[in-house]
């Protein structure tokens, strides 16, 4: 058994190195990106009821809500990736639906915002980019 594992490990070096790297590069830019993003959602985001109408007055606005879900759905793809390997997965997944357009899309952000240490985790990165605390 143990010889056979190594025979696939010496016969997929090279996807092994490069799926390393891949996993690297995610943590670092994840690290990285995860505070800006949360600081750019507002302090009142889930106060404030109004906010969540997604209003499409012309074609530029069907962009933007394209352009904010295929991120988003990134960022979740990249979120459950690295629950397996390094990186901030749950925050990456919290961040891709935030950003996302789908129903019930508010429902779930109460619920994981309700949730204390999720709430204490996404106020203390906010605090890295000089953001005050979500209002809950």
């Amino acid at each position: 058994m143990l010889d056979y594992i190594f025979d696939i490990t010496s016969r997929y070096h090279e996807y092994l190195v490069l799926a390393g790297i891949i996993s690297a590069i995610v943590f670092i830019v994840s690290i990285l990106i995860t505070p800006f993003l949360l600081g750019m959602i507002h302090q009142n985001y889930f106060t404030n009821p109004n906010q969540h109408k997604l209003e499409i007055e012309h074609l530029g606005h069907v962009i933007i809500v394209i352009i904010r879900t295929v991120i988003g759905f990134v960022l979740f793809i990249a979120g459950i990736i690295m629950l397996v390997t390094p990186g901030q997965g749950v925050i990456s997944i919290l961040l891709g639906l935030f950003l996302m357009e789908f129903p019930g899309k508010r429902k779930l952000e109460l619920m994981f915002i309700n949730h204390d240490p999720t709430f204490k985790t996404l106020n203390w990165l906010r605090a890295k980019v000089n953001k005050p605390p979500f209002d809950r």
